[in-house]
């Protein structure tokens, strides 16, 4: 669905919409606190989409059915992994981030769809995983559940801060409570810090991000992963005007006129290709982000998606508030090494953390 054509109405009627939207978000992620422990050797625990999911208290074959959930498994619980979704598995290409045992052992796993492209029932139940755990916008989760007749469990990664609880409820489920209590406990600390910041900040560029998929003409909604990290980061995202149907969609194409009349102060294009597309296509030029040289790209190890999306946040605040200058530099490479070490056991070199997203 597109809103090229749609008119986009004012804050006054948005702002009710996404506060309920924000407030049910928050109600659904502090959901997954609640366990109860059966006396046949399961355990019923409530997921991030409020479902009272019932499973085996020990797991030994999990399965994942997208890439932030199956990084998880592969950190927290690779002996319990029975297979990688096709979007973790484009990721292993380059292979970066894991040893050469460890990138042997996933590229041998049977690869399964994601939620959102279409899933096997058949193959799910061939490969008998104790549970799947999928995303809260899994549309189908309790017919595959049925279908299956597999426990399957919703966790989520919008809002950006919503990870904590995600990572803390995979490591509940597999029985690696203290590991992700670590990895939790720097995520929530992290975002804690940019909101610190953001409290204190006069400073709130308006940005777009633009460019997930190579489209350069497309924005993510206020409830999305991207746009919740440019809000926290002490931006105004300029999707949060967009209708509430399309808050949640990460990418929603919109006309070249929108975008100038948007004029940001500040664009976030996905990687590196799709700058050089802003900076150069003669139709971007009249914005005033172009005009100033205010276009930028992530770092390939610090993006605003996936499990390092918390340094992605990072990233953002010291391009929307300090101005990517060398003290927001020094604090980014010194939390990247951190994040590396505690998540995937080794720091980056020098040429990874100034990395370009492509």
């Amino acid at each position: 669905m597109s809103i090229k054509n749609i008119a986009l109405p004012g804050p006054a009627l948005i702002l009710p919409v996404l506060v309920l939207a924000l407030l049910a978000a928050v109600c659904s992620a502090s959901s997954g606190d609640t366990n109860k422990t059966g006396t046949d050797g399961t355990v019923t625990i409530t997921d991030m989409l409020g479902r009272k999911v019932t499973m085996p208290k020990t797991i030994h074959r999990v399965l994942a059915l997208h890439p932030i959930p199956t990084g998880l498994l592969a950190i927290l619980a690779p002996q319990d992994q029975v297979s990688i979704d096709s979007y973790f598995q484009r990721s292993l290409k380059t292979h970066d981030l894991y040893t050469d045992d460890e990138y042997k052992r996933l590229s041998n796993l049977p690869v399964t769809g994601v939620y959102f492209t279409g899933i096997s029932a058949e193959q799910i139940i061939e490969l008998h995983p104790d549970v799947v755990i999928t995303m809260v916008n899994d549309k189908n989760i309790d017919r595959e559940q049925q279908q299956t007749g597999i426990p399957f469990f919703a966790v989520s990664k919008a809002p950006t801060s919503s990870y904590e609880t995600t990572i803390r409820l995979v490591g509940q489920i597999v029985g690696q409570q203290k590991r992700a209590g670590e990895m939790a406990g720097f995520w929530a600390e992290t975002v804690q810090s940019v909101e610190n910041t953001t409290a204190k900040t006069t400073r709130h560029p308006t940005v777009l991000y633009t460019g997930k998929n190579g489209h350069t003409t497309s924005v993510p909604g206020r409830n999305t992963v991207f746009g919740s990290t440019i809000d926290t980061a002490g931006g105004q995202s300029v999707g949060d005007e967009l209708p509430s149907a399309f808050a949640s969609n990460e990418s929603n194409p919109v006309s070249m006129e929108q975008v100038v009349k948007w004029n940001p102060d500040i664009i976030i294009a996905s990687g590196a290709a799709s700058r050089n597309t802003i900076m150069t296509d003669p139709q971007w030029h009249a914005l005033k982000a172009v005009q100033t040289g205010h276009v930028y790209a992530p770092r390939a190890f610090a993006g605003l998606d996936g499990l390092q999306a918390v340094l992605g946040m990072v990233w953002t605040q010291g391009v929307l508030i300090e101005g990517d200058d060398a003290a927001a530099e020094a604090r980014l490479t010194s939390l990247m090494q951190s994040y590396y070490q505690l998540f995937y056991g080794h720091t980056l070199t020098a040429s990874q953390i100034g990395e370009p997203a492509r």
